[in-house]
């Protein structure tokens, strides 16, 4: 007899605290990080563990953590369905439950896609006036340093109508190069740095996070020689063939500030070992990317083990009793992919809470695709021995149970 789903949609919703909350129901929390890891095992390692939390209530939480380890190969948007059917056949999913996983991706895919099409209030249309020439194809540094001179040639190709533009160019010692960053992924508001011990997400605006809304790069490089339409240059953090925006001289006398006021500051990232690192040139890895978990590459892992942990339960996942409307929380602007969902499903939502992503976009992904059965009546029991608590990777700043995840699990009742 299948089992029906009631999850208090009161806290939001996300991939990996519905995922945390399955193992809270009884999925085997060694099988769910095993069928994460192997769906994914060939784009690169990811580390997959959960443990548990004592919630304010006395309740207890399951908290899933993915990590991703080392260098992981990248997963485009159009060839994600096709390697979620993979996994899931090699996982044995069942019909029903790889139906739900497809279902999540396309409805997450379709709101991403059209939040894309929609074309902001301001745009502004720049013409590339080069490209960049490398050796790197598929991997690039973080930031150019000296031992990767040794890595190949470094230029930049100019346009022909250009030419005349680099004029005196060869007087100065360094120059800007701003580049368009076209295989960067989906842009992100905030990230968190995989490098820092805490779950702190940082504006985009605060970081270096190549995924941004206008995607350009900055890089300052020693100018080696100029020859026709072609800048040769020091080592460049870019892919090969990555296009060029714009070229500016670096300017000792205006650039490097002496009074120490007008030198500037290292902002949040003040003290860090990871900032030293740079200044250093000590070769390091930059585990993980973003973390963001609405990336392909994990979101297939976590689609797989969610649809195997709800085969696993025998849950019903062609629909849901939830409690609404949900809550995104007042410091957290909507993503648009998100909006976009729970409008095109008509699942209520408003601004409350203190802090956090309440709803990610995979996690309405998730809601949409379980049908919600939404009602203010139906009340959620505040005591029950087999409510679950699932927590994820975001760490809320107000008490733990304003992020955890309650999902119960019942018989379904059948009509007579």
């Amino acid at each position: 007899m299948e089992n029906s789903l009631r999850i208090d949609t009161k806290t939001g919703i996300s991939a990996d605290r519905f995922a945390a909350a399955l193992i809270g129901l009884g999925m085997p929390e060694q099988k769910m990080a095993q069928i994460i890891k192997y769906a994914v095992e060939e784009l690169g390692l990811l580390d997959v563990h959960s443990h548990l939390e004592f919630l304010p209530n006395e309740g207890i939480a399951h908290r899933l953590h993915i990590t991703s380890l080392g260098e992981q190969k990248p997963l485009l948007w159009e060839e994600t369905p096709a390697f979620l059917e993979k996994a899931l056949t090699r996982a044995n999913a069942e019909d029903t439950y790889a139906d739900f996983a497809q279902r999540t991706l396309s409805i997450l895919h379709t709101a991403i896609t059209q939040a894309a099409a929609l074309s902001p209030k301001h745009t502004a249309s720049l013409p590339i006036i080069g490209r960049a020439h490398t050796p790197y194809k598929e991997k690039a540094p973080y930031q150019p340093q000296p031992k990767n001179v040794n890595d190949g040639e470094f230029y930049i190709q100019i346009e022909p109508q250009y030419a005349s533009a680099t004029l005196a160019l060869n007087s100065f010692s360094h120059i800007f190069v701003l580049s368009y960053l076209d295989k960067s992924t989906d842009p992100e508001t905030t990230v968190r740095p995989p490098w820092k011990n805490d779950e702190k997400r940082y504006g985009i605006f605060a970081t270096r996070s190549p995924n941004r809304p206008s995607p350009i790069g900055l890089t300052r490089v020693r100018l080696k020689r100029v020859e026709g339409t072609r800048i040769y240059t020091s080592p460049l953090d870019l892919f090969d063939g990555t296009p060029i925006l714009d070229i500016k001289p670096y300017i000792h006398t205006l650039d490097s500030q002496a009074v120490e006021e007008e030198a500037g500051n290292d902002g949040w990232l003040e003290g860090s070992n990871h900032l030293e690192l740079h200044r250093l040139g000590i070769p390091h890895t930059h585990p993980g990317g973003s973390g963001s978990l609405d990336q392909p590459r994990i979101l297939v892992g976590l689609l797989t083990g969610i649809a195997l942990g709800l085969q696993h339960l025998n849950a019903d996942c062609s629909s849901a009793a939830c409690t609404s409307p949900l809550i995104s929380g007042n410091e957290y602007s909507l993503d648009m992919p998100t909006k976009l969902i729970l409008d095109e499903y008509r699942i209520p939502y408003h601004l409350e809470g203190n802090s956090g992503e309440y709803i990610t976009p995979a996690g309405a992904a998730i809601l949409a695709a379980l049908s919600p059965e939404l009602s203010t009546n139906n009340s959620f029991p505040s005591k029950d021995e087999n409510i679950a608590y699932g927590l994820g990777a975001q760490v809320f700043n107000d008490s733990p149970i304003s992020g955890a995840l309650p999902v119960l699990l019942e018989e379904k009742q059948t009509k007579d």
